[in-house]
């Protein structure tokens, strides 16, 4: 790549971070039609020369380039946030799950910023843009929020900072989330039981989500169970609770299966309690039974292993010669 210099001036650009050099060869390529193929975007130096060569070479002359550092600059203010803009995701991986989950599937209306003029009908940002919808960490659903927000190109000047008013209003609606009881509070952290409560969550999200014969249509999108799959444990109890933060079915629906997953949770732990065990119905004098009762608040057990212990206790010592 040939490169011109005018008074010396070798790098218009300033900036190193990658996220700005980047976003300069992306509105450089859409804007003023410079190819910038061939750039490695994962390298913060190659981003910051690529970009200072490429301004040289097509814009050599002083004014011509200021001109452009001034539209630029504008483009830049209004389409690239302050990495500390993203902080509250950094620092909790449930919100982070549950951004990155809606952003996958909201409309951009909901979003409210305008559908590219490039994008087929019924295709949202997130999907235009080709972003991965199988993340398998909270690295990589930070990565993949942060592009969505860079590669959302808003014309500018004027800088109205849209992208700064939709985090805000994101932000409020995590809040909204957050202040509510954390779902699944009571299910231990188990591989078997989160699993277990994944798989009851996916059945009934795909339940609702099949036609039901004839034309179906509804306005909530399919639940995130439906199209993601969790690869471990981890994600899957993360993926879990996202799942029902980010389901948009009616209240008393969400609330009616929580109640019931809970009840089905209990009955299938009493089930596991009786393994190996049987009811016994019997009589005992007032005074045995009184005697049972301070036995069992003295060594603080229930009083039917109270008797379970009496009765073993006994059986060691006829048969046992002890």
């Amino acid at each position: 790549m040939a490169i011109h210099y005018n008074d010396g001036r070798k790098t218009p650009i300033k900036s190193r971070d990658i996220r700005i050099c980047s976003f300069y060869l992306d509105w450089l390529g859409i804007n003023k039609n410079i190819r910038t193929e061939g750039v490695n975007r994962q390298d913060a130096d190659s981003c910051h020369q690529a970009v200072n060569q490429l301004i040289n070479q097509y814009y050599p002359d002083r004014e011509q380039q200021d001109r452009l550092l001034a539209e630029i600059n504008a483009a830049c203010d209004e389409n690239i946030l302050p990495a500390d803009r993203f902080d509250w995701l950094e620092r909790d991986e449930r919100a982070a799950f549950w951004l990155w989950g809606y952003l996958c599937e909201a409309s951009d209306y909901q979003l409210g910023i305008s559908q590219s003029r490039d994008a087929p009908f019924g295709q949202n940002w997130y999907q235009f843009l080709q972003l991965n919808k199988s993340p398998t960490s909270h690295q990589e659903r930070m990565q993949l929020i942060f592009n969505f927000f860079d590669w959302i190109i808003i014309p500018a000047p004027p800088v109205n900072r849209l992208k700064s008013q939709v985090m805000d209003r994101l932000k409020d609606q995590w809040k909204n989330i957050y202040n509510k009881p954390v779902p699944l509070k009571w299910l231990p952290d188990e591989e078997e039981a989160v699993l277990w409560a994944w798989n009851s969550l996916k059945s009934l999200q795909e339940e609702k989500n099949t036609p039901n014969g004839g034309f179906s249509f509804s306005l909530s999108s399919p639940g995130l169970s439906t199209w993601f799959t969790p690869l471990s444990h981890s994600e899957r109890c993360l993926a879990l609770r996202g799942a029902i933060d980010l389901w948009d079915d009616t209240p008393d629906t969400r609330r009616l299966f929580l109640l019931n997953l809970n009840k089905a949770w209990n009955q299938q732990k009493l089930r596991q309690s009786r393994t190996d065990k049987k009811a016994l119905n019997t009589y005992l004098k007032n005074e045995t039974k009184m005697r049972l009762d301070l036995l069992a608040a003295h060594h603080d057990i229930r009083i039917s292993d109270m008797l379970e212990k009496l009765i073993n206790a006994h059986y060691l010592k006829t048969f046992s010669g002890e």
